[in-house]
């Protein structure tokens, strides 16, 4: 157990827990935090920190939507800033990698109505483009009818009909 205090903490863990510290900001810090934080969980080969990040947030905003829709402070910047950040990430990530995350987030998508009771238009606009970008990534993927398919290789071939 000793040895494991000692050791280095990860530098992605660190970027990490810095950003977190940042989302609970008043000012144009907290997006940035937010922009960093979905960047860096939705990289390749960091499911686990994505994860560990969902549940954290989940957690998060189920804590204060327990402590009730006017939540004052540092609260209230730290909801946004989870907002905006889970949204970053169900934009930025694929869709394989973000369905196994969905049951995280369960408890918050099971009911949209705390969402709209809430009395902050930004917690509410957040909080409804979360529950779309997660709506989205339930549904199936669909290939455009239109779009480029790569013709013959030789151009004797194409321009020959």
């Amino acid at each position: 157990a000793d040895a494991d205090a000692d050791a280095p903490v990860p530098l992605v863990r660190r970027i990490e827990l810095l950003a977190r510290s940042h989302l609970s900001s008043p000012g144009p810090e907290r997006d940035a935090a937010a922009a960093l934080c979905a960047r860096l969980l939705t990289r390749p080969g960091l499911q686990p920190a994505l994860r560990e990040f969902i549940v954290w947030g989940a957690a998060s905003l189920q804590g204060s939507r327990g402590d009730g829709a006017a939540a004052v402070g540092t609260a209230s910047f730290l909801t946004v800033g989870i907002y905006t950040t889970l949204a970053a990430i169900f934009k930025l990530g694929h869709r394989e990698e973000l369905l196994p995350q969905l049951v995280h987030l369960g408890p918050l998508i099971a009911a949209p109505a705390a969402l709209l009771g809430d009395s902050s238009v930004v917690r509410r606009k957040l909080g409804i483009k979360l529950l779309q970008r997660v709506a989205l990534v339930f549904l199936p993927p669909r290939v455009a009818a239109w779009r480029y398919t790569r013709g013959a290789r030789s151009l004797l071939l194409n321009l020959g009909g």
